[in-house]
């Protein structure tokens, strides 16, 4: 890299350490990172199989199991664009600190929970803390690359989530049916805290003076159209991870964490590659046939009656996300300049909106018309992504805009 070019990355980057195009990504710095990231990713998989049928054998219907579990995502919604204002002056150490002290919160609680209003406001108390980390990890890891290979360093670091996901569904229902709801809970609770550990040994980031609060810069308007696709996107991820188990059960499909399983093993796969490949040919290119492939395992799911259909849906879902996130979340780095925090937040901000609004949304329409209804309208949130897609590349091919 040249002189003038590492000059011009460290002032793109005043919170990052810049690494010279021909070094490896996989530092010491980003393996604690990675582990970081493994670690509140188990965690929260663990639950993901586990909470719906704890909060069915307490009488919950689908509606409330959809909104009691999508409220984390609204909390970190509501906090989510504070986070990135504030990692943008005081680093991304602070606020992956306070993420993980909020989940740590809520899981080590769960045993204790009396009622649906106290599992509610400890749920938005975790997605408050959801808000301080997911965002800044992601941010933390594309600032440790080049900005020409932060597609490939973002897909690296979200395997951590992929590699979690392959045991995570299938560890927690194993010990709800060997040892009880609370097994798992206790379980969740110790990977957070050791997460949280390690975050201390995070690299502390140089301090900025914080910038006027104000609409303008607690959002960055440029990633506003890409996000409003994620929100589509997140719908149907929040549409499965809620409902699969029930609809497995409801028509004997299996074990649902044998889906995950198969679901992250792929992805370990085909997320660096993803990154790569849109770091070469451009976001909007590689995500638009990962929306084709989401969209098609939501109506294989929608019409399945057997194991193997819902395990092929897995694989095709699997391309879906390896295809988009990793994508989507390099383009809120590139398109957010000095202001990266914020821009990463505006675009996982979506993604929770997307998550807290298909979990209701999708919720309502089961509780109407059943699974399949369900699963049909998570394929069409897909659809009209893949539109918006087109239209978004379109415009910015015509303004000569980045994409």
């Amino acid at each position: 890299m040249s002189d003038s070019l590492q000059a011009e990355a460290l002032q793109q980057a005043p919170h990052a350490d810049v690494t010279p195009e021909g070094q490896r990504i996989l530092t010491h710095r980003f393996l604690v990172l990675w582990c970081i990231g493994f670690l509140y990713y188990a965690s929260v998989y663990l639950l993901v199989p586990v909470l719906p049928l704890y909060l069915q054998q307490r009488g919950a219907s689908t509606a409330v199991i959809g909104a009691l579990l999508g409220s984390m995502s609204f909390a970190a919604l509501v906090f989510r664009p504070f986070a990135g204002w504030l990692s943008d002056a005081f680093g991304r150490r602070p606020l992956i600190i306070l993420g993980l002290a909020g989940l740590l919160i809520f899981n080590a609680a769960l045993p204790f929970i009396a009622g649906f209003a106290l599992f509610g406001l400890l749920r938005l108390i975790s997605g408050i803390g959801w808000g301080g980390l997911t965002a800044n990890a992601n941010t933390l890891a594309g600032e440790m690359a080049p900005p020409g290979r932060r597609g490939e360093a973002i897909g690296y670091y979200t395997m951590a989530g992929s590699i979690a996901l392959a045991a995570g569904p299938a560890a927690g229902l194993f010990l709800i049916r060997s040892y009880g709801y609370e097994s798992s809970f206790w379980c969740a609770t110790g990977l957070t805290a050791l997460a949280l550990i390690l975050a201390f040994f995070l690299q502390p980031q140089v301090r900025t003076p914080l910038t006027t609060l104000n609409l303008h810069n607690l959002i960055c308007w440029p990633a506003v159209g890409p996000g409003a696709l994620i929100v589509l996107h997140a719908m149907t991820y929040s549409g499965l991870i809620t409902f699969l188990p029930l609809l497995a059960r409801q028509r004997s499909l299996g074990d649902p964490g044998l889906f995950f399983t198969i679901y992250a093993l792929a992805l370990i796969v085909l997320r660096g590659t993803a990154g790569k490949l849109s770091d070469r040919f451009g976001r909007p290119a590689i995500m638009a046939p990962g929306l084709v492939c989401g969209g098609a395992s939501m109506l294989v799911l929608a019409l399945a009656s057997t194991r193997w259909q819902m395990l092929a849906a897995a694989l095709l879902f699997s391309f879906g996300m390896a295809f988009v996130q990793p994508p989507s979340l390099a383009w809120a780095l590139d398109l957010g300049g000095e202001r990266r925090g914020t821009a990463m937040a505006t675009m996982v901000a979506a993604q929770d909106m997307g998550i807290a609004l298909g979990g209701a949304v999708l919720g309502y329409v089961g509780t109407l018309a059943g699974f399949g209804a369900l699963f049909g309208a998570a394929a069409g949130l897909s659809l009209a992504a893949l539109l918006g897609l087109a239209v978004i590349s379109r415009r910015r091919r015509a303004t000569g805009g980045d994409s």
